[in-house]
């Protein structure tokens, strides 16, 4: 015997959007979930703004996604509250074009990566060797700035993250959120 249930689809959404798509579905579901209910993220990323999100990212002392024990790391939480916060562009370039922190810099790189798409503005950074804590695949490394860019131009994730071929992600989730619900038997 099924039931047709509703499913609560999505929370934390965005009230930004960016090309006709909610900005927070620009990051996969699974991912952003495991954000929401970190607690990193209830802490220290709840109730921030554009201008507030800095004094969070200058704290930044390492790149990852996910630690083993799935817990996710304040890098993704800032990012994934930055894009649903959906800054100016000015904001966004400000965080870039700075010097002197390096993981805002690369923060700012990725956002325009996922959101913009914008190949042409990270171009310049690719002459940026400043060392970075990545944690990746399980593992911790140093890298520099310009192999981040590196990949950020020419690999499909990056940290675990989607960067193109959002479609399928975003049309799903459209999906569910516009009301063609799962049913569950």
């Amino acid at each position: 015997m099924s039931r047709d249930r509703g499913i609560i689809v999505d929370r934390e959404l965005s009230h930004a959007f960016h090309n006709g798509i909610n900005t927070t579905l620009l990051i996969e579901k699974i991912v952003r979930e495991r954000v929401f209910d970190s607690l990193y993220y209830k802490q220290f990323c709840f109730n921030v703004n554009a201008a507030t999100i800095l004094d969070r990212a200058v704290e930044l002392a390492c790149i990852g996604s996910f630690e083993q024990s799935g817990r996710p790391f304040p890098f993704l939480c800032l990012l994934v509250k930055l894009i649903q916060l959906a800054p100016q562009r000015e904001i966004i370039d400000f965080y870039i074009s700075q010097e002197r922190f390096k993981y805002l810099r690369v923060l700012g790189l990725l956002y325009v990566r996922i959101v913009y798409r914008d190949l042409k503005s990270l171009r310049p950074y690719l002459e940026d060797y400043r060392k970075l804590r990545l944690y990746e695949h399980g593992e911790w490394r140093l890298c520099h700035v310009d192999e981040v860019v590196d990949k950020l131009l020419n690999d499909e994730f990056f940290i675990g993250i989607r960067k193109d071929n959002l479609t399928n992600v975003i049309t799903s989730d459209i999906d569910e959120i516009n009301g063609n619900r799962i049913t569950m038997t």
